[in-house]
């Protein structure tokens, strides 16, 4: 998908298209258990999904987190972090987390809106995905506290069906979990950033559709 496809859906970009919890199970069936996955007081935090061009070519990044003490030790996962008092919004949450992690500038991004909330049951977090554009590729500098590795992953290659596999998790309790994940530049993507990019797929693919 080229830059100016993809510039030309988000022009359009309404919440109420958004496949929501069907996509989310897509990815975590194993949700569909649970008639009430949700806390009464979660945590509060968001993550940046950014689409850039790189030669006119729709791309999205990804951080690889450090290994630490934690339960999202070493995934792979969006920009982004827990909300701290002193951000005036959830899309400031997502802004200055990015920046810090991967040297994102707010100032040259274009906020399109918000992708459906998840919930992470594990670390009690409601995360917010804050949907945006840049029209350069950033200058990115991983913050090597938290990141070892930035990710820049075409979109073309996300809605690939062949991208889409199944891997057995183990958890440190000694449970396992074979779960729909994303085979993204030789990086397994599961959980809640999966989710959220399958939402995001799902939006991409509708509306190439409806405009084609």
């Amino acid at each position: 998908m080229d830059f100016s496809q993809a510039i030309s859906i988000l022009n359009h970009y309404t919440k109420e298209n958004l496949k929501g919890k069907n996509a989310h199970l897509e990815i975590a069936p194993f949700r569909a258990q649970y008639s009430n996955l949700q806390s009464s007081s979660p945590k509060i935090a968001a993550v940046l999904v950014l689409l850039y061009p790189v030669k006119d070519e729709t791309h999205f990044v990804l951080i690889e987190r450090t290994t630490y003490k934690g339960q999202h030790s070493g995934q792979i996962s969006f920009p982004g972090g827990k909300q701290e008092k002193a951000d005036i919004s959830i899309i400031e949450t997502a802004l200055r987390e990015a920046k810090e992690e991967t040297n994102i500038y707010k100032e040259d991004l274009q906020i399109i809106g918000e992708l459906s909330k998840v919930f992470i049951p594990p670390s009690n977090f409601e995360v917010t995905p804050i949907l945006a554009t840049s029209n350069k590729r950033p200058d990115f500098i991983p913050n090597k506290r938290e990141v070892v590795n930035i990710l820049e992953i075409k979109i073309k290659d996300l809605i690939d069906p062949k991208v889409m596999k199944k891997i057995k998790i183990e958890f440190d309790n000694g449970k396992t979990l074979n779960t729909p994940c994303f085979d993204l530049n030789s990086k397994t993507v599961w959980g809640a950033t999966a989710m959220i990019l399958n939402e995001l797929k799902h939006y991409l693919i509708d509306a190439q559709k409806e405009k084609y």
